[in-house]
This record gives structure tokens, sequence and C-alpha cells, in this order.
């Protein structure tokens, strides 16, 4: 029993430092360049699987569920994404916000949206797993 309950601490404290070891700067700054990285590849499949299906994304004329980004997608090409500043907050255990001010050269159905864009996700771990619950980006003046 006592080996039973040291093998059951040393499990549960590894945990916590395999997940401690990641700070949460860190662990957003990767989450945020994994999903510029589907946009500059247009890799829906990549996306999908890091989108949380009650997503809602918004912007300048814009409001997006699941279905909603799903059907716009074809339409975006992000050809470069540059960050100026990158904000990271832990808002609680498995909530992160990830604020970018951005300077992107992107074309939307055609129509060139470059310029710098104000951008902030939320991302949530559910299930093990990092998805992107909110997104809302606003272009700067």
């Amino acid at each position: 029993m006592k080996t039973l309950c040291a093998c059951l601490i040393l499990l549960l404290s590894g945990c916590s430092h395999q997940q401690a070891a990641v700070s949460p700067t860190a662990k957003g700054a990767e989450l945020d360049q994994r999903l510029t990285n589907t946009y500059l590849h247009r890799d829906w499949a990549a996306l999908s699987t890091i989108v949380a299906p009650d997503y809602c994304g918004s912007g300048d004329g814009f409001e997006w569920n699941f279905s909603d980004l799903q059907r716009e997608f074809p339409k975006i090409q992000l050809a470069d994404f540059h960050i100026e500043r990158q904000r990271v907050k832990q808002l609680a255990p498995g909530v992160l916000l990830v604020s970018d001010v951005a300077t992107v050269r992107e074309t939307y159905a055609g129509q060139d949206i470059s310029g710098r864009y104000k951008s902030t996700d939320v991302w949530v771990l559910r299930d093990g797993k990092w998805l992107l619950l909110v997104e809302q980006e606003t272009p700067l003046k």
C-alpha cells in the first residue's frame, strides 16, 4: 500500500511538474504560433482540431461561430503575420488570454485587408487539450 501511495505521489508530482515547467507566457506564445501557422498554410484540418466547438470570433463587421469560420476559412489568405507586441495572461487554471499587436499582410475574399491589428484570443484547456474559444481582432488606425 505504501508503495502504491508513493508511486501515485510521484506520478502526480511529475504531472504537475511537467505542467508547471511551461509558463503561461510560453504556452500562450506557442498556441498563438500554432494558430498563425494554420492560417499561413491554409490548413483547415489543423485549425479545426484547435478551435472549440463553441468558438466565437469577431472583428470589424463580422461575428462567427465554428460553422461560419469553416465556411469563410477558404476566403482568408494570410501571407505574413509579424507580432510587434504580445501579452499573455493566465485568467484561471486552464484559461489563457493572448493579446497581440501585429502587422499582417492578408486578403479576404480577394480584398486586401493588410494593416496593423490588435487581436485577443482566449484559449481553454479541455480534456487535456488547448482550444481556441474566443478570437477578436480590431484594425488599428
